[in-house]
């Protein structure tokens, strides 16, 4: 590919002199410039301006204006040399899509990138939203590859603005490597206000974080270090830690429902408080799949029953659209909470049907201390 551009290019003394003479030539000028990039790259420079080949006042810069350039190391733009950027354009898809999201409930945004040569790195940028925001999980730089990409995004409060109405702006992202970089268009998203149920138009007192125990075959804790989001399947359930302690997968994205089987985590809850997990059945899932969510025992002391409701409704552990299969209450430890199945109406199984959002609600029962303990296994 030609580009015709005007060209700054730094030359020594040496090449000063050389070219002194140039800029006062009569009639049309014709001049090329050949160089080498310090990767061995080449770049033909070739002007076409009558006076198209002088230095600059200060003698240091040798301008070569309406020039075509050729070559593969004549770049992009910047960088050390070389013409492999990744390909524009590439598209931003979040889930869920359109984009809304809720304070302190993760989203992903996922994008593919062809061509260019890693490394590669991908920082994000966002437009329109309130003053303060930070976007924190957005705007930082991390390495991509070629091909699939994604990220994932929890919004907090500060991203919001605190307000009693959703704000919507635009998320866009920019990928780089030595030889240039390409930005996307950007994509709305729309962040609903934080309110006493944390998102999802829950009823008060809902735990959205906490410390997550994982407990391996031979009872020791594997902590994961941070303040984890319950109000999504993936934190809460789509982790589980191996005979060696592992957390598996050790890294986002975790797994949506179903999850793994089994290894869950163990966390402090209050009386009073309650944990509301919203997950979408796959539309892929095979019908008559079955599985349970159960009331783990665990070694940790303060431990406490629990009643467990799945349900379209946040916090919902009463309402009389909630068939008796998709609840338990006051189950013990080592006690199955609730039996679900895909697509199918078995007695004594909650149906749960594909496509479908809903809410795994779980609360403490007879807990007498200022915390106890609760571990849910799938």
């Amino acid at each position: 590919m030609q580009l015709r551009i005007a060209s700054v290019v730094a030359v020594s003394t040496l090449l000063g002199a050389l070219f002194a003479g140039q800029s006062n030539a009569a009639g049309p000028v014709t001049a090329t410039v050949n160089l080498t990039t310090v990767d061995g790259k080449n770049c033909t420079i070739t002007t076409e301006d009558p006076d198209g080949l002088h230095l600059e006042p200060n003698g240091t810069s040798l301008i070569a204006s309406l020039a075509t350039l050729t070559g593969d190391g004549c770049g992009t733009g910047g960088g050390t040399g070389g013409a492999n950027p990744p390909t524009t354009p590439f598209v931003l898809t979040p889930s869920p899509n359109p984009l809304v999201a809720n304070v302190d409930q993760p989203f992903t945004v996922s994008w593919t990138l062809a061509g260019g040569v890693a490394p590669i790195n991908c920082s994000g940028a966002f437009t329109g939203a309130p003053a303060g925001a930070l976007m924190s999980d957005w705007v930082q730089s991390a390495p991509a590859v070629i091909g699939a990409n994604s990220r994932q995004i929890t919004p907090v409060a500060a991203d919001q603005g605190g307000g009693a109405s959703a704000v919507t702006f635009s998320l866009s992202l920019t990928c780089s490597n030595a030889d240039g970089a390409i930005t996307s268009a950007a994509i709305p998203i729309t962040i609903n206000p934080v309110n006493q149920g944390g998102g999802d138009n829950c009823p008060a007192n809902r735990l959205t974080k906490a410390n997550l125990c994982y407990r391996n075959i031979i009872g020791t804790c594997t902590t994961d270090g941070g303040a984890d989001n319950l109000t999504t399947f993936p934190i809460w359930l789509g982790r589980y830690a191996d005979s060696s302690g592992t957390l598996t997968p050790t890294a986002p994205p975790y797994l949506d429902f179903p999850g793994p089987t089994g290894g869950g985590p163990t966390f402090s809850i209050s009386q009073g408080q309650y944990i509301s997990a919203r997950f979408t059945v796959p539309t892929g899932v095979t019908v008559g799949r079955i599985g349970k969510f159960t009331k783990a025992f665990g070694n940790i002391s303060n431990y406490t029953n629990a009643d467990f409701s799945i349900s379209t409704e946040c916090g919902d552990f009463d309402s009389a659209a909630i068939g008796p299969s998709c609840k338990g209450l006051n189950v013990p430890n080592d006690g199955v909470g609730i039996r679900w199945r895909i697509d199918t109406t078995t007695s004594g199984y909650c149906r749960l049907n594909r496509g479908q959002t809903y809410y795994l609600n779980v609360r403490p029962v007879g807990c007498t201390n200022a915390t106890c303990q609760l571990r849910i296994d799938g």
